[in-house]
């Protein structure tokens, strides 16, 4: 399960479920919002996972 802010995570939600379904993927805050300004960042089943660019996020996601 993959958690984003459709606001702050810096992760295009749609492409996101493209890539792993959308049955797997839910939306809401996950409280990192003023610490990462650039980087994608997401709770990948339950863990806080950040990464330098959305690509690279949505390829952790995929694992």
């Amino acid at each position: 399960m993959v958690r984003v802010c459709p606001y702050c995570s810096n992760v295009d939600v749609e492409k996101l479920k493209e890539a792993v379904g959308e049955e797997n993927v839910k939306t809401g805050c996950v409280g990192m919002c003023r610490a990462y300004k650039t980087e994608s960042v997401g709770k990948i089943d339950g863990e806080v996972v950040i990464k330098q660019t959305e690509a690279e996020f949505i390829e952790a996601c995929k694992k």
